[in-house]
C-alpha cells in the first residue's frame, strides 16, 4: 500500500490538527511498541504538543525524558513519520505529551489506486450467453479503489469479462454505477470451511470523467484516512489465499488495480 518515500521538512508538513499516532517502547507487545493515538496540538519552535487519547493510567505512565518516541502524522493521502525524543507531559486534566520537534520527516505517499476494505452491498450483472449480461444480483462489496473493486461471488467469473455494478451509496461519494472488466478471480476459504470468491475487477475509463474519477480517488483517500485516524495500518483483505484445487487466475497475480 505505502510507496514513493521521501524526506521533507517539517515545518513545510506539520501543523496542528493532523491526526497523530504515537508508538512508546513497551517490551511486553509483540511489535516492541505500544501505539497511541492522538492530535498533533502545536507545532513550536524547540517542540511539538500532541494530545493523548487514551486511558489515564497509559498517559501516566509517561516514558522517560529523551526516550524515542515513533510518531507517524496523517497527512492528505500520505503520512509522516519520524522519531522525536520525549520532553515532558502535562497535569491532569490535560492529557499533552511535549515532544522534541523534527527537522525532518519521512513523507510516505500512498498508491493512487490504494484499495480500500469496506463492506457495502453491491449489484452486478455477470456474463451471459452471446456477449449479454444477467439480470443483476446482490452481494457484497470487498474493496474499492479509484481504479476499480472487488466483490464476492459463489462462482468463478472468466477473465477478461464484461460487467456492471451498481454501488447504491459510497459515503462521500453517493450512486457508482459503471461497467468493469474481470482482472481476478481468487477462490477464498471462509472460517466455516466454504470456498466464494473474490472477483476483481478494473473500471472501463470511458464510464467516468476526468473529474468523478478523481472525486472517486478523493473519497477512497477519505476512507482510508478514517482507517489511519485509528490506527497506522488498515484491515488487510488477503486476495491471493487459495483454496486447492486449479483457478482461472493463475495468471493474475500482478493485477493489482483493483
Amino acid at each position: 500500500m505505502l510507496s514513493n518515500e521521501e524526506t521533507q521538512r517539517a515545518e513545510d508538513v506539520l501543523h496542528p490538527g493532523q491526526f497523530a499516532h504515537i508508538g512508546v517502547p513497551d517490551e511486553e507487545d509483540a511489535s516492541g511498541l505500544h501505539i497511541m493515538q492522538g492530535r498533533l496540538m502545536e507545532f513550536a519552535s524547540r517542540y511539538i504538543a500532541i494530545e493523548i487519547d487514551c486511558p489515564i493510567k497509559d498517559f501516566l505512565s509517561s516514558p522517560d525524558a529523551g526516550a524515542d518516541i515513533a510518531c507517524a502524522i496523517v497527512g492528505d493521502g500520505c503520512v509522516y513519520r519520524f522519531t522525536a525524543g520525549f520532553r515532558s507531559s502535562t497535569r491532569l486534566p490535560e492529557q499533552m505529551w511535549f515532544l522534541e520537534r523534527p527537522e525532518t520527516v519521512s513523507r510516505v505517499q500512498m498508491r493512487r489506486f490504494v484499495r480500500v476494505p469496506i463492506e457495502l452491498p453491491l449489484a452486478v450483472r455477470l456474463p451471459g450467453g452471446h456477449g449479454s449480461l444477467h439480470t443483476a444480483k446482490e452481494t457484497t462489496l470487498v474493496d474499492i479503489s479509484g481504479g476499480g473493486l472487488a466483490f464476492t461471488n459463489d462462482d468463478q467469473v472468466l477473465l477478461a469479462s464484461n460487467i456492471a455494478i451498481a454501488i447504491p451509496e459510497i459515503p462521500g461519494f453517493g450512486q457508482l454505477k459503471a461497467h468493469a472488466l474481470v482482472k481476478r478471480c481468487t477462490p477464498i476459504t471462509t472460517p466455516t470451511g466454504r470456498t466464494v470468491y473474490h472477483i476483481g475487477a478494473e473500471f472501463e475509463a470511458d464510464d467516468f470523467s476526468h473529474a468523478e474519477q478523481e472525486r472517486l480517488i478523493q473519497t477512497v483517500f477519505e476512507l482510508q484516512r478514517s482507517y489511519l485516524q485509528r490506527g497506522l495500518r488498515m484491515p488487510n483483505i488477503d486476495h491471493t489465499h487459495r483454496s486447492g484445487g486449479p483457478s482461472p487466475s493463475q495468471d493474475t497475480q500482478d493485477a493489482e488495480k483493483s
